[in-house]
């Protein structure tokens, strides 16, 4: 990559994230308020969950940091910026697995008269997984403008932009972490 980016933007990034990491801190603190005023239904609702596919969905999320891990360090040496891109791809792979885990895992519940109506465990439950889900989708955005960023700038030879690598992979990093908060709240939590 290029020259460091500027601190104000380095800045930015941490603003954001963290800003991100409060607003869930927030849902996670009312969910847990929630569920010590009804444990006995928390505790019903969230056996019905499958805990194998939401560990299935940690162990996907792990795997997509790891790929965006390496292809950050790939791109930190000119010579090896190439093999950013399939590292990219597979953090998006693993970023479309999640999607279709939770699509599956969805469905099911709607088919089993399982809805947002149910409950107030339900209720947080498609609140909070919704929510995250709707950050992943931008996090997968944010990780399609870096790998089409990048294979411009080796097809030209550009720089290579160290604010959207720096600010997409720390978005998808926070996604992450929000997800190994979630899963044992969510799925384990008894």
């Amino acid at each position: 990559m290029g020259e460091r980016a500027p601190n104000q933007v380095e800045a930015g990034v941490w603003v954001v994230v963290l800003g991100e990491l409060s607003v869930f801190t927030l849902f996670f603190t009312t969910f847990l308020y929630y569920r010590a005023l009804s444990i006995d239904l928390f505790h019903a609702s969230s056996a019905t969950l499958s805990q194998t596919l939401g560990l299935l969905n940690t162990l996907i999320l792990l795997g997509s940091s790891w790929f965006v891990a390496t292809a950050v360090n790939a791109l930190r040496e000119v010579d090896r910026r190439r093999r950013a891109l399939p590292h990219l791809a597979g953090a998006l792979c693993c970023g479309a697995a999640f999607v279709a885990v939770k699509v599956f895992e969805y469905g099911r519940a709607f088919r089993e008269g399982v809805n947002v109506l149910t409950d107030e465990f339900y209720m947080f439950y498609f609140m909070l997984t919704g929510i995250h889900l709707l950050h992943l989708v931008v996090g997968m955005a944010l990780l399609g403008a870096m790998a089409l960023h990048l294979r411009s700038a080796l097809a030209t030879d550009a720089e290579v932009s160290e604010t959207l690598v720096g600010f997409s992979s720390c978005f998808w990093h926070m996604l992450d972490l929000v997800w190994i908060i979630l899963f044992p709240l969510l799925y384990l939590l008894h």
